[in-house]
């Protein structure tokens, strides 16, 4: 049996289905890796001293007035440093949780259902391959932007497939970049209408968790409450980019089935 191109509401609708059946195997890798993240999170802004600099402007919002602007500046670069380096672990963790889902679900589809912790070992050893290709892809689009701005939002959603690239298919960095690149090309607004919309989906769900656990953690004490507002804030993140690459692996194989017959046998 072969997979054949579909309009979008049908591919939300498997991708609900599909979320629904392997959400046990995704919670743990989704789960842990932005808890690991949320302390190396702490663990960079406290190293840095960009943690000291927050707990000033939040105890003193008028301290600014009183330093000089070398003072300022200083200030401000310990936070652009310490964001800098959160981004990138933050763009590491969501790699490796998409890169999970992506062999989760291709397993799914072909009938042989793979462990959370099979395939996160998988994207585990993708993760310096997904990396060379993130950087060479933010070079590539920083060029296009600076260049005529246009070139660059292109390439932003010529690029959406990489993660989906790497964890599906045998391949390097560059190569990965060329066939995210070919897989969107003739489908590049389609492609970007459906990730922005599931993006707006996605975060309209992790609001509603996060206001539906508001009154449970209010009831809470104060170290509790807190405690609790960072578990469901994680979770809620991890969770939510999750089912966000369950629809892109879905969109992915949309794409290929467009260029390409995919015998869903292949998938296993």
């Amino acid at each position: 049996m072969e997979i054949t191109p579909r309009p979008f509401g049908e591919i939300l609708n498997e991708g609900m289905v599909i979320l629904g059946r392997v959400w046990k195997r995704i919670l743990a890798p989704a789960f842990w890796a932005f808890v690991i993240l949320g302390g190396a999170t702490i663990g960079v802004f406290a190293l840095t001293g960009a943690g000291d600099v927050l707990q000033l402007l939040l105890a003193d919002p008028l301290a600014l007035d009183e330093m000089t602007d070398a003072e300022v500046g200083e200030l401000g670069l310990l936070l652009l440093q310490a964001g800098l380096i959160v981004a990138a672990i933050q763009l590491l963790a969501g790699g490796f949780v998409s890169m999970t889902v992506h062999r989760i679900v291709a397993g799914e589809l072909g009938g042989e259902p793979i462990r959370g912790g099979e395939a996160s070992l998988f994207a585990f050893r993708r993760l310096l391959t997904l990396l060379a290709a993130g950087v060479l892809a933010l070079i590539s689009i920083g060029v296009g932007l600076a260049a005529l701005i246009i070139p660059g939002l292109w390439l932003i959603g010529s690029f959406t497939m990489i993660t989906a690239v790497i964890a599906l298919e045998d391949i390097g960095p560059v190569a990965a970049l060329r066939r995210s690149m070919a897989l969107v090309r003739g489908r590049w607004w389609p492609t970007v209408g459906f990730l922005v919309m599931v993006g707006l989906l996605g975060s309209i769900a992790a609001q509603l968790v996060q206001l539906v656990a508001l009154p449970i953690i209010g009831a809470a004490g104060v170290g509790i409450g807190a405690g609790l507002g960072f578990v469901v804030l994680i979770v809620a993140q991890g969770l939510v980019v999750a089912a966000i690459a369950v629809m892109v692996t879905l969109w992915y194989f949309d794409l290929r089935a467009r260029q390409e017959p995919i015998v869903i046998s292949s998938l296993r």
